[in-house]
Formats: structure tokens, sequence, C-alpha cells
């Protein structure tokens, strides 16, 4: 398995960083059987549900992998056409702007889908699964006994803060 790309610049300079990398790192596995791509499984702390559920209420989160892949695709459509218009042909930099948060208990085809968007943004989304199954945390995120399979960060400065959410508070 590749490294993960750098963390975003909030997560990066924040004191814990050291701590985020190695919970990220040291806990990836195969989203399925034959997988190729690793992602970390990282812990479902009331931390990251409050950055969550702040998230999904202020914009910057969307549920559900069909809308997650539509806004990856759409962005990317607009990073290519900036791309072309400053005439930057050189090497895009990878860094983790975006997270993509995927229940415990997803199918195999719910999986493989995960892996080809994670294949696709592979320079700037991170996929991490939730040590939960999607019952349990749509009734955290949402308040009410819904499923939840999925949920993007879709900001950068969001990224930074649910990721940093991972860690045990002191």
């Amino acid at each position: 398995m590749d490294s993960l790309p750098p963390l975003p610049k909030d997560a990066l300079a924040d004191p814990r960083h050291a701590a985020l990398t190695e919970l990220l790192e040291s806990h990836r596995r195969r989203l399925w059987d034959d997988g190729q791509v690793g992602v970390p499984t990282v812990p479902s702390t009331p931390a990251l549900t409050g950055v969550l559920r702040r998230a999904l209420s202020g914009g910057v989160a969307i549920q559900g992998l069909e809308q997650a892949a539509m806004t990856l695709a759409g962005e990317q459509k607009g990073l290519d056409a900036a791309r072309r218009k400053s005439g930057d042909g050189g090497p895009v930099r990878p860094r983790i702007s975006r997270v993509l948060f995927v229940a415990n208990d997803g199918s195999t085809r719910f999986y493989r889908d995960c892996e080809g968007i994670a294949r696709r943004y592979v320079d700037r989304l991170l996929v991490c699964r939730i040590d939960l199954d999607g019952d349990p945390w749509g009734q955290a995120l949402l308040g009410t006994p819904k499923l939840v399979r999925c949920v993007l960060v879709a900001d950068k400065r969001a990224a930074s803060d649910a990721l940093l959410a991972l860690l045990p508070t002191e």
C-alpha cells in the first residue's frame, strides 16, 4: 500500500499532526477482500460526530455515495479547467483536501465503488472506514433512526477538523 498524500495544511500545522499521521497509517486495511486500496479504520469519537454534524448542517459535507461522487467529479472539472486556463501543465501536488468517511457494514459492491472513487481522486481524497455500522452512525449523526453509509467532507478546513477529531482529547 502506498503512503497517504500529505494531510491538509491546517492538520499539518496542528501540534498533534504526528499522532494523526501515525493513527491513519497504522490502521490501514483493504476496503474489501479483493481490494487494492488501503484505507484507515478510525474510531467513531464524539468529537468526530460533532464535526460531521456541523459539516452536514453547514453544507460542507454530503451524505450518500452517489452525491459524493458527483460532487468530487464536479470539483475535478473545475480544477482541470483552472489548470488549463492558467497553462499550468506541471504535475499536480497531492494534498488531502476531502475525506470520505464510510460505515463499517457496507456491501462488497459499496466498497468496490468507494475504492473506485478513492483511485480516481487519489491526489486529494482520503477514504476512512468508521468503526461503526450505518444504523448507529445515522442515529449519532442525524438524531433519527436513519442508515448512513458515507459522508464526504468537501471542505479542506472541515476535513482537517474531522481528521483531528479522531484523536483522543487530553
